[in-house]
């Protein structure tokens, strides 16, 4: 039987006009109340003191996973934050024989490691109990998952879930983990203010990645999926492999907005910029580095492969990824909001992250519910960006039919769906929200 831990949670001061300064700080904001003529300021603010605060070195120990080491600073090494949140993996435990194991207490890293027996749960492990179940994207169909990513060093994205206490522990407490007792929509589900959602793309490192280059991304050692070698055994086999972060997904849930506040950062190397004048993002080529995931030798600014070719089938034990896979050219076809880019500078400039890693990852978007009650699996909160808001809706944010469509798509996550009107919420809306499971989308599997 699971027992919930009593675990402290980091203090949080109020929201306030203060709020929208941006600091460097282990504290992130509460919430989002007020609406103003112009939202950005107050909603990109709240997604980089999340990214800082999450980002921020942790305390390790299993009773005090996801709290910050406030003796530290942001650029000190260590995992962070967010990275002693639960895994996926520890949510979803698989016996040896295939049986669905009950999930651990919070304050433990005590559980079965998809690496197997001799795998440390206090090491990043970027793996599943399904074999290739890490290398693939989201998608909007339940259960099923997207296509993969190649990098230009030829490997394969890998991808990782994490979820803080409150989400962790209604998850498991529920018993919905093990596809018991499931919500539906005439008995939806409603996690608590405060739950927290973190999804991760990671680029594994090669020797063609010179010191200067992982001297520009967060690194970690990690136990990843081996090709070559799973296939050859028939089961999941692990290597230790350096990665670097190319990927931040977000998601919060505060009391006035229960439908959460989504942001989504990337590394700026990734791809090459699509802004211009003042709204232009950084360009790799400027610091005499690579892009990740496009070859500048190659003059066609399109995105290759196309949705729906060989190359982007998802990959799985019966489609298995190419031992030696071919390099995708990724571009980003829509630019970042020019405010955005603004805050991002305005971050970067900052005593405390000016000099370290977190200076080349910026704010790729942010997307808020509009219209948060009432509560039910028939309402989407009025997402923006993304949907223009009918006539007679509360005009929190009013995004007229015309209006430039808005990227609100990371490059690494939704390399194949960056057109509107895809988006975070409106996935998460239609995979998971629609059935009555609250905007889980790790729960799309059970059906």
């Amino acid at each position: 039987m699971l027992l919930a831990a009593p675990v402290a949670l980091p203090l949080i001061g109020p929201a306030g006009a203060e709020d929208i300064a941006p600091i460097v700080s282990p504290d992130r904001i509460d919430d989002v109340r007020t609406i103003k003529p112009d939202p950005y300021p107050d909603f990109d603010n709240f997604a980089w003191r999340a990214f800082i605060a999450l980002n921020w070195p942790s305390l390790t120990d299993p009773a005090r996973r996801g709290l910050p080491d406030r003796s530290r600073a942001l650029g000190d090494k260590g995992p962070r934050v967010w990275e002693t949140f639960k895994a996926r993996y520890e949510l979803f435990q698989t016996a040896p024989d295939g049986r669905p194991v009950p999930p651990q207490p919070w304050a433990t890293y005590a559980a079965l490691n998809p690496c197997g027996p001799g795998a440390d749960n206090r090491a990043k492990t970027l793996a599943s109990f399904d074999p290739f179940m890490d290398f693939n994207q989201a998608s909007f169909m339940a259960g099923v998952g997207s296509s993969p990513l190649v990098a230009q060093n030829r490997t394969y994205t890998r991808y990782e879930a994490r979820l803080n206490e409150p989400e962790y522990s209604a998850l498991a407490l529920s018993g919905w983990s093990l596809g018991q007792n499931l919500p539906d929509p005439t008995h939806p589900a409603k996690l608590p203010a405060g739950s927290i959602a973190v999804k991760a793309a990671w680029r594994l490192l090669t020797q063609a990645d010179t010191p200067a280059i992982r001297a520009r991304y967060y690194v970690e050692s990690a136990n990843v999926v081996d090709v070559a070698r799973t296939l050859a055994a028939g089961h999941v086999v692990c290597l230790k492999r350096d990665v670097a972060l190319v990927g931040l997904h977000i998601m919060i849930r505060t009391k006035d907005r229960p439908q959460g506040i989504w942001s989504t950062f990337e590394q700026v190397d990734n791809v090459p910029p699509a802004g211009t004048g003042e709204a232009r993002e950084p360009d790799a080529r400027d610091a005499g580095a690579p892009y990740s995931y496009f070859d500048g030798h190659k003059p066609n600014l399109g995105l290759w492969p196309t949705f729906g070719t060989a190359d982007t089938l998802p990959v799985s034990i019966d489609h298995p990824p190419r031992i030696d896979p071919r390099p995708m050219q990724v571009v980003r076809r829509h630019p970042i909001h020019a405010q955005t880019m603004a805050l991002n500078r305005a971050y970067w400039a900052l005593p405390g992250i000016k000099g370290t890693v977190w200076e080349h990852y910026m704010l790729v978007a942010s997307q808020w519910p509009t219209i948060p009650q009432p509560l039910s699996p028939q309402n989407d909160g009025g997402y923006f960006p993304g949907q223009p808001l009918a006539a007679d809706a509360p005009r929190e944010n009013y995004q007229s039919a015309d209006a430039p469509k808005e990227n609100v798509a990371n490059t690494t996550m939704e390399t194949y769906f960056q057109d509107p009107p895809s988006s975070c919420m409106a996935c998460h809306q239609s995979i998971s929200n629609a059935l009555g499971r609250d905007f889980v989308g790790i729960l799309a599997s059970f059906r």
